[in-house]
């Protein structure tokens, strides 16, 4: 028989970060023979999920709780991000403090007590942890069967965060797709926005918040333009619904962008993007630049090696342990460094087609979503084990699953 997963996430049509990444792992498991059953929030309207969380109702824990028991699943598997399990605030706008996530915990102790396995993923891990999120991690990590993060980096500070060695959390990278969108799909973005073929894109991409640096660039881009003529911006992306700083941070990158002396040379294409249009518009850049000033990992990242995308990054973080893995761009430690790298890629096409081959290279040996969907069934087969006899499997037995 088939092992059946419950998957705890946020779901279509909310096409948040976390959405797009449970969609194409739920297809991966899928595909490897797994069942795979959706358990989401109150907005998702797709047929045959069980679309229970209602985080301005007190007692979602507890609905969750019974929509997984009602399925019974061989596992429960949670996609964690904080702002997916807070309780809103009286503005209605989402916290994304680990203090206001806690109800979390509730389902969590339940299944545990009842020997059911659980697996999260935690999507923001940083290597240096406010306390709150110390201690919610500490917990949260003790009550899963086993535990996620997606760069070994977020494992290895995790020891000095909690003032403990967990003994049950692994590492798997952010997987892609090994199918790149047609050149028509390029083609057709590259008309829309009135960019032609011999224009070399630099795109950034993602939500409009201030971590994303997004600024940096825009302050930038007219001396970059001066050096590069043929240099195109486009920024794409839309303010996360419900997120306290977004629709603050939107108007400020549109304000620069419309203002800007170089403005003729920047494009905006605004959206929350479903995944076909969102690759289609990736697969029109030339270059991607992820300029945040703080990030554990990316799924743009992923993404951009997805397509063939040479990147320039911040070297911060996951980031950077990223693209030193795989080989598929620059780093930037500052503005001056972050400006360099944009003109060296726009200026020489056969370092951007190195990149390129590099990014494929690194999908396909280590990221693509099948050799990420067996992974994912090493740990649950584990978790099973573990589940059942804690004491025995007490560590992580067998191999590491981290690049």
């Amino acid at each position: 028989m088939a092992l059946h997963v419950a998957m705890v996430t946020s779901w279509a049509p909310r096409w948040c970060g976390i959405a797009i990444y449970a969609a194409e792992l739920c297809a991966a498991l899928t595909e490897a023979g797994v069942r795979v059953s959706i358990v989401a929030h109150t907005d998702a309207a797709v047929a045959g999920v069980k679309a229970v969380i209602d985080q301005a109702d007190p007692s979602w824990p507890e609905k969750l709780e019974q929509a997984v028991e009602d399925l019974d699943p061989d596992v429960v598997h949670v996609q964690h991000e904080f702002g997916l399990f807070a309780t809103p605030l009286p503005t209605g706008e989402f916290s994304f403090a680990p203090e206001d996530a806690f109800r979390l915990a509730v389902p969590l102790f339940r299944w545990q007590v009842r020997r059911r396995p659980v697996v999260v993923t935690y999507h923001s891990v940083f290597t240096h942890l406010t306390f709150p999120e110390a201690v919610y991690y500490d917990h949260m990590m003790s009550l899963a069967t086993a535990n996620i993060v997606h760069e070994p980096v977020q494992k290895a500070h995790l020891p000095y965060n909690l003032g403990r060695v967990p003994d049950n959390v692994l590492v798997i990278p952010h997987g892609a797709g090994r199918q790149r969108p047609p050149a028509s799909a390029r083609l057709g973005v590259r008309e829309e926005i009135g960019v032609g073929e011999e224009e070399t894109v630099v795109g950034m991409m993602g939500w409009f918040e201030p971590n994303k640096g997004f600024d940096r660039v825009l302050r930038m881009w007219p001396r970059i333009r001066r050096e590069c003529p043929q240099a195109v911006l486009v920024l794409a992306g839309e303010a996360r619904p419900g997120s306290p700083t977004g629709p603050r941070t939107r108007e400020e990158y549109l304000t620069m962008a419309r203002e800007s002396s170089a403005a003729d040379s920047i494009r905006v294409v605004l959206g929350a993007f479903p995944p076909e249009r969102y690759l289609a518009i990736l697969s029109s850049f030339d270059v991607i630049v992820l300029p945040y000033t703080y990030a554990t990992q990316s799924g743009n990242l992923a993404h951009a090696y997805q397509v063939g995308l040479p990147v320039v990054v911040s070297a911060i973080e996951g980031l950077k342990s990223s693209v030193e893995a795989s080989r598929a761009g620059l780093l930037a430690r500052d503005d001056e460094e972050l400006e360099q790298a944009i003109v060296r890629l726009v200026r020489d096409s056969s370092l951007r087609r190195r990149l390129s081959r590099a990014a494929r290279a690194y999908v396909n040996g280590v990221i693509a979503w099948d050799r990420v969907a067996r992974r994912h069934l090493e740990v649950y087969r584990w978790a099973q084990r573990r589940a059942r006899d804690p004491a025995r499997y007490a560590h992580y037995a067998v191999r590491e699953v981290h690049v």
